[in-house]
């Protein structure tokens, strides 16, 4: 009788993974976008082709997207006297008017990027997908690669634990539904605090420096910039 329940469980795990993924590389490719000039902007805004706006500082630093997955970015020094209020007066003239928001400096250890992905609806999406991946591992029986201390630091400061988990509790994903060992030592939550400490350090160089140009020369072979 428990088969059914198991299958249901890995579905759910691989449904939530696929949507906190997807998330996590609309983060990326917002936070590292291709550079273009106001007058860019302004095109594809005429156009219709902007669906979602990040905006910040007088004159204006501005990243916009025409696309989940295709970011640009005009930099406030190429910007003249361009302010916020003459960008939301261009928004708003614009049919159907794009999402905008402020953006966000990361505050603390925990930036919250799934509740806030630049995508219309996401925070309710990939937030929800958060969530829920948060009371599976709270109610779930013992991780088997460490304890729930340790797993509530990598979800919160590490920023990628609830990925992580999903790919690897209480099995890995490609183990499927067959039973897997725990570890002999699993971590306690100092050494699940040191090791989100040093993921939060790790993850944003591995986005600037690799990862970032991986993801824009695979969209180039599947989209011409505009």
């Amino acid at each position: 009788m428990r088969l059914p329940y198991r299958i249901a469980g890995l579905w759910v795990r691989v449904a939530l993974l696929v949507v906190l993924l997807w998330g996590a590389l609309v983060t990326v490719l917002s936070a590292t976008p291709r550079e273009r000039t106001l007058a860019d902007f302004h095109t594809a805004l005429r156009t219709g082709q902007v669906t979602y706006v990040v905006y910040s500082g007088t004159p204006v630093d501005l990243r916009w997207s025409t696309g989940p997955l295709l970011w640009y970015h005009a930099d406030r020094s190429g910007n003249g006297a361009y302010t916020p209020r003459e960008l939301l007066r261009d928004l708003n003239a614009t049919v159907p008017r794009p999402e905008a928001r402020l953006a966000n400096s990361r505050a603390g250890f925990f930036s919250g990027w799934p509740f806030r992905v630049p995508f219309h609806g996401a925070t309710w999406l990939v937030g929800g997908a958060w969530m829920a991946a948060l009371l599976v591992m709270i109610g779930a029986a013992r991780p088997r690669l460490g304890s729930r201390w340790a797993w509530f630091w990598l979800f919160t400061v590490g920023e990628v634990g609830a990925m992580l988990f999903l790919l690897l509790e209480p099995r890995s994903l490609w183990h499927g539904l067959e039973p897997q060992e725990p570890v002999p030592n699993p971590m306690g939550g100092g050494r699940g605090c040191a090791l989100a400490l040093c993921l939060s350090l790790v993850i944003p160089i591995l986005i600037a420096v690799g990862l970032s140009g991986v993801f824009h020369a695979l969209f180039d072979l599947l989209a011409p910039a505009p």
